[in-house]
């Protein structure tokens, strides 16, 4: 009879922590274990994409390319819902946006409007965007992290559609410096 109702209890037990957990992410609350962004409680909110502004925070899904394919098959990114690629949603911050100049050198941080981003250099290890200078187009934006130099972000899949973002998102509770994110970034 014991081992029934232990069987009861730890099934309620699960059930209860399965409704919480789903509920959260319908709220908006994402768990951020990366390290392109601090470890911790996010809430992502839905935003009008007009008002995107360079420097924001964002929940998005990669583009569907083969070097995001490659980090998903490496384990790099964990299975979620982005269409194309089954991966799960990034938080990373908008570095540039329509009008903005990037330029990417191999072995070298990433210039956004002749301001090199701290952290942005592509690891050899990674297919990397081409080296190259680039214009944003209206319509697309373009992401790096100066949180980590293994973020994985615009120096590997390069610009991203804007309807590819999923909302902003803010920390609740994390461990590090959200500041940190978008060191270098001139923002709007």
């Amino acid at each position: 009879m014991k081992g029934r109702r232990f069987g009861v209890i730890t099934t309620t037990v699960a059930v209860l922590i399965g409704i919480t957990l789903t509920g959260g992410y319908h709220a908006g609350l994402r768990f951020n274990f990366t390290d392109s962004a601090p470890h911790g409680l996010w809430l992502v909110q839905s935003v009008d994409l007009d008002s995107i502004k360079r420097g924001a925070l964002v929940e998005v899904c990669p583009p569907d390319l083969p070097v995001v394919r490659l980090m998903a098959e490496r384990g790099y990114l964990a299975v979620g819902d982005c269409e194309g690629t089954g991966v799960t949603t990034l938080l990373k911050p908008i570095s540039a946006v329509a009008g903005d100049t990037i330029e990417l050198e191999q072995g070298r941080g990433v210039t956004v409007n002749n301001v090199t981003l701290p952290n942005t250099a592509a690891m050899p290890a990674i297919p990397g965007w081409p080296s190259g200078r680039y214009v944003v187009q209206p319509g697309e934006i373009w992401m790096f992290s100066s949180y980590s130099p293994g973020s994985f972000d615009s120096r590997y899949f390069g610009p991203v559609p804007l309807s590819q973002v999923r909302g902003l998102a803010q920390p609740i509770t994390i461990a590090g410096d959200p500041a940190a994110i978008t060191a270098g970034v001139i923002k709007q």
